[in-house]
């Protein structure tokens, strides 16, 4: 890992740098974690304490935090490194220290199953077991680990990974620089049938699907393919693993889904939408631009543009919390209301009788 002053580090951060510029460090790690050759960041106020204590040998903050805190005797003087987006800094700074993951480049292992109309770019690195089915085309440094199955006349773009079992159906197209861990399926049916005479009768799925440039899948998702239409997830989406998005799904640009979501057929969202864990999204619904969806909630009409809903049915999230703590509030009223039962009992003409 490298070495870096953080007067050097503040230039690359973009930051302020308030302390000695000419210490060092090597590495990223918790406030409670980090040792003196270390650099640490407060993102959550309330792990402001720990500020008191921390061996960091700095600390990315926001503007302002330096005059609130007092730090501990007999520990080392403290610098910070002001940023405005302190977790856009934090993620600059493991980036520089740490780097991303890196890929062995192993070249064609020739325990793959390459189709000899497959086309395949500069730098790419089949590992063993892969498949590349008829048709394929193959972008520029793409790395497809061991068990990854490509199937007929699909496309994969330039500086992508592929992790292990990941299934691409036929017909898929998946752009540039996208990431798509392990065990994810991408194109399979929709969910379709036509019920008749008491039979389930398989509706054909002959759409296509499209991830647009810079979209990462988490593992053991599925992305299934269009009725019609090509599904289409909108470029720069990130996707948590155990996500289920439906037949026909258009997916904005910048969406982030966090795990063990599920989006129903036709249901589409607007740009810069963000969905967390186990959310359930029903078909033929259209989330607008910067809609924030809370955990676990139920969608179940559309809501408005730039809104914060929760709950299930989801509602604006104001409104749900209000709720919530009215029912908190329900053992405490239930006893009130049976006590005033009693007295309105006392009160009656047939009590006085």
């Amino acid at each position: 890992m490298p070495t870096l002053s953080l007067a050097d580090l503040a230039t690359t951060l973009n930051a302020t740098l308030i302390g000695d510029g000419t210490r060092t460090v090597s590495a990223c790690n918790t406030l409670m974690d980090a040792t003196p050759d270390q650099i640490s960041l407060l993102h959550n106020a309330k792990y402001a304490k720990e500020l008191e204590t921390t061996k960091a040998a700095a600390v990315i903050v926001s503007p302002g935090i330096v005059k609130s805190f007092t730090r501990a005797p007999g520990l080392p003087e403290l610098a910070f490194l002001e940023a405005k987006n302190t977790y856009f800094a934090w993620q600059q700074a493991m980036v520089r220290l740490h780097g991303q993951r890196t890929h062995q480049n192993v070249g064609i292992s020739p325990q793959a199953v390459i189709h000899p109309t497959a086309k395949l770019g500069h730098n790419v690195s089949v590992h063993p077991f892969a498949i590349i089915g008829e048709n394929v085309t193959i972008g520029d440094n793409v790395h497809i680990y061991p068990h990854v199955t490509i199937m007929h006349d699909s496309t994969v773009g330039n500086d992508c990974v592929l992790y292990p079992h990941v299934t691409l159906y036929e017909s898929c197209t998946i752009g540039n620089r996208c990431l798509i861990n392990a065990s994810t399926v991408v194109g399979s049916d929709g969910f379709a049938y036509a019920q008749a005479n008491g039979i389930h009768h398989k509706m054909p799925q002959p759409g296509t699907i499209i991830l647009e440039d810079d979209i990462e899948v988490g593992c053991h998702s599925v992305l299934e393919r269009g009725a019609l239409a090509p599904t289409r997830i909108g470029r720069g989406t990130k996707i948590g693993g155990h996500v289920f998005i439906g037949h026909n799904c258009q997916i904005g640009i910048g969406n982030i889904i966090i795990s063990a979501t599920c989006i129903s057929g036709s249901a589409n969202t607007g740009k810069y939408v963000v969905i967390a864990g186990q959310v359930g999204i029903a078909g033929h619904l259209d989330i607008p631009d910067f809609v924030k969806i809370g955990a676990q909630s139920g969608v179940m009409v559309n809501p408005e543009p730039n809104t914060e809903i929760v709950g299930t049915p989801a509602m604006e999230a104001g409104l749900m919390k209000r709720i919530v703590l009215n029912q908190m509030r329900l053992p405490e009223l239930a006893k009130r209301i049976k006590e005033l039962e009693k007295q309105v009992e006392k009160l009656s003409p047939k009590s006085a009788g």
